[in-house]
């Protein structure tokens, strides 16, 4: 137990009452008996004396009993107790309050988060923590467990229902009815987007909310990116020390880098991109070819313990949405002295590869250096060269550029061929929108040979990283990808099985396995929804110190090093790359000539820092797909009513999931809108089948359905079904009939019509209510 010694006290004599409570509040833990009886030397035959003065004083309120025969003081909290989380600092600490006492003014807890032992606890989870007392009401906090609990923070649209405003929850399905608590500092108008916190209840009373946050008009520009931004805890402003560490910043001198400003280094990228944080170039060598990739040098500019770097690591990444960009380097970096501008000196670390005829490494070399882009060049540009329709030229290169790249590449893409990493060929969903952030429309673009261009040039720098690292036995942020779960794919299996395809048994799966059933179903009908099927069936890329390889991209040594302004797990590994070349002697410096070493030791503290960057990956992942899901519902909004064809893409005990407009949105299709029947989901997730009527229903199956309703705050679009998908086991083809509550879509224009009149009722019903 850690506590300051007492006063001592006469021999023979007790100590005064006031002398006993101001040791127990200068305790760090509340002491037993025997403790505070060794603060004062109390000798032994004063020690029942003592029992009965503590019993005394703790019967009329001045001192508190605590579990485990000890005592505190009469404020204290328990040393174990229930908190909840409020907030997390830019420190990474959590700060909770005391969940079931009412004390006021309420005692500050900080509790560090320890995410070496698992999951750290979120904002408004309730942690069971062991306390150590600080100051007056000031605490620390170690985490015992997480404890499971009602979400308590909410997020959705003010509207009128009975009685008073009632909150439409942006969680998707939720189905409550939440009445918001009026009168507070906080209020809202009608279809005002809101953060709330849910208040105790008691009984069977319905449930209550408090408004904590007002985020503005559900239909103003920005809305869902405002939305996503709160909903997943996403810093979002610099704050002042962060901004000023920035201020005179300036290009380092060419002194301890190495000078390549004469090599006609180009940036690919997309046409709106704002920062550009790698450049590429190459020539013959032999039989083969001399790559350089150029990285722009973030290390050099945040330096471990800054304000800059805490901030960097807190955020983890940067955060894409739909209508903004959330950087994790203030734009003085991520958009200036980071970006590789054309015609610019700026400091890159730059990683030199040797590749033989079939694009295989032979040798590799990182270099601080100073370089000069000389053109920055977008996809289509390149693309446009590649097809023929246009000429270096016209895109402001010479003809070797392209060339040498062009060449560069195909080894690269030799080797890719070779080593068949998994072959997915996913289009990405983008969100088309006006001058005034308005949606227009959602393409999915696929992957052209421009983009495939870079992507190789930056796994080859990224394979070089890992294996310099391994090399030297330095510490490394891995960017891992395990096997797929045995689960998962006997699923798989079955679907690929339906499409005619096969995924083999009884042995160990290889990425080639998985492209046999791509490579079946391309071009078809079914290449969307299996190459979905696919991607779910596969483990989750994360970071970690620990190598087990990267299994998607067939390579035993990887990790992330090609942008550093937006992953923090790239600037580790330039961290450890710039130690390494100091410790091998070459004209690399550590930044400022000290010879410091500037990586991380800390093996503990790296894998807590992988654990952290891979949340922060996972939540911007969630937050971008969640404002696509607003905005595809929005733009869906004008559907309702109408009858459209979609496609099966998953399915749950509670419905199907249908793909709509090839991907684009999809929505929910509820099992009680399916034929009358019990259904069964298979041990696969893969197919539904009534257990009477024996029909089936399975993933990649088309059918067409009725939009009955398009929230967009939550994304949900809420389906009948009207015709097609289930087959009968013994022959019959698509099935009609009864259709639950929906009714009778065996005539679709008579269903969708008396379906679509029954919604809009439905519709003023509630908004009246």
């Amino acid at each position: 137990m850690t506590s300051k010694p007492g006063p001592g006290s006469p021999h023979g004599s007790l100590p005064a009452d006031k002398a006993i409570v101001e040791y127990l509040e200068s305790c760090a833990h509340p002491p037993s008996v025997k403790e505070v009886a060794r603060a004062f030397k109390i000798p032994q035959e004063l020690r029942a004396p003592l029992r009965r003065r503590l019993k005394a004083l703790a019967d009329k309120g001045a001192i508190a009993r605590q579990p485990g025969k000890r005592v505190a003081s009469a404020d204290a909290m328990p040393e174990v107790t229930v908190v909840t989380i409020t907030k997390i600092d830019r420190d990474g600490l959590l700060l909770a309050v005391p969940s079931d006492a009412d004390i006021s003014p309420p005692p500050s807890i900080r509790i560090h988060a320890d995410r070496w032992h698992g999951r750290a606890p979120a904002v408004g989870q309730q942690v069971l923590v062991r306390l150590t007392r600080i100051s007056g009401i000031r605490y620390d906090g170690k985490v015992i467990r997480v404890l499971e609990r009602e979400q308590k923070r909410l997020f959705g649209t003010a509207v009128a229902g009975r009685g008073g405003m009632v909150l439409l929850a942006a969680t998707r399905g939720s189905r409550d009815t939440i009445q918001l608590q009026t009168g507070g500092d906080i209020t809202a108008a009608e279809g005002d987007l809101v953060e709330a916190e849910l208040l105790p209840r008691r009984g069977y009373i319905g449930k209550t909310a408090r408004i904590i946050a007002n985020l503005g008009p559900a239909t103003s520009p920005g809305a869902f990116s405002a939305l996503a931004l709160a909903e997943f805890e996403i810093p979002h402003v610099f704050v002042d020390s962060v901004i000023a560490e920035t201020d005179g910043m300036k290009v380092p001198p060419a002194r301890g880098r190495k000078d390549l400003r004469d090599i006609p280094f180009v940036t690919i990228d997309g046409a709106d991109a704002r920062d550009f944080d790698d450049a590429v170039w190459a020539e013959p060598d032999g039989p083969g070819w001399r790559i350089m990739v150029a990285i722009a040098d973030v290390a050099h500019y945040v330096r471990p313990g800054t304000a800059l770097d805490r901030e960097a690591q807190l955020r983890g990444n940067s955060v894409y949405l739909p209508d903004r960009v959330v950087p994790m380097l203030p734009e003085a970096l991520s958009n200036d002295l980071c970006s590789l501008r054309p015609d610019e000196t700026r400091a890159a670390m730059v990683a030199e590869i040797w590749l033989d005829a079939g694009g295989q490494m032979q040798d590799c070399q990182f270099h601080r250096a100073l370089i000069r882009s000389v053109a920055r060049l977008t996809y289509d540009a390149v693309q446009a060269v590649h097809d023929g329709t246009s000429t270096p030229a016209d895109i402001g290169i010479t003809p070797a550029i392209y060339a040498n790249l062009a060449g560069a590449w195909g080894a690269l893409d030799k080797a890719r061929q070779e080593r068949e990493p998994l072959a997915l060929n996913m289009k990405e969903r983008r969100v088309v929108l006006d001058d005034d952030g308005v949606p227009l429309a959602i393409t999915k673009q696929a992957q052209s040979e421009s983009q495939r261009l870079i992507e190789d040039f930056m796994i080859a720098a990224n394979v070089a990283a890992a294996s310099t690292l391994i090399r030297a036995n330095k510490p490394c942020v891995f960017r891992v990808h395990d096997m797929p779960d045995p689960e998962k794919t006997e699923g798989l299996r079955q679907l690929a099985s339906a499409v005619g395809a096969k995924l083999a048994r009884g042995q160990v799966l290889r990425p080639h396995h998985f492209n046999s059933i791509l490579g079946h179903v391309r071009d078809t009908d079914d290449e969307t929804m299996v190459n979905e099927a696919v991607l779910r069936s596969q483990s989750k890329a994360v970071y970690s110190i620990e190598n087990i390889g990267h299994f998607g991209l067939s390579l035993q040594q990887y990790a992330h090093f090609t942008s550093p302004i937006r992953r923090y797990a790239d600037l580790l590994v330039h961290r450890e790359l710039i130690d390494v070349a100091v410790a091998n002697g070459s004209k690399t410096s550590n930044g400022d000539n000290s010879g410091r070493k500037i990586g991380n030791s800390d093996l503990a503290g790296l894998a807590e820092s992988c654990t952290h960057i891979s949340e922060t990956e996972s939540r911007a992942a969630g937050a971008e797909r969640r404002t696509i899901d607003r905005f595809a519902a929005a733009l869906f909004a004008s559907e309702t009513g109408n009858v459209v064809s979609g496609v099966i893409a998953g399915l749950t005990g509670a419905g199907a999931f249908v793909s709509l407009k090839d991907g684009v949105a999809d929505g929910f299709l509820p099992i009680r809108s399916l034929p009358d029947d019990y259904y069964m989901l298979s041990d696969s997730g893969m197919e539904m089948t009534g257990r009477h009527n024996g029909v089936r229903f399975r993933v990649g199956d088309k059918m067409d359905v009725l939009v009955v309703e398009v929230t967009p705050v939550n994304g949900g679009i809420l389906l009948a079904y009207v015709d097609g998908g289930g087959t009968a086991k013994k022959g019959g083809g698509p099935h009609r009939g009864k259709s639950g509550k929906t009714g009778k879509p065996g005539k679709k224009g008579k269903a969708a019509s008396s379906t679509a009149s029954k919604t809009r009722k439905s519709r003023k019903q509630r908004r009246r209510s």
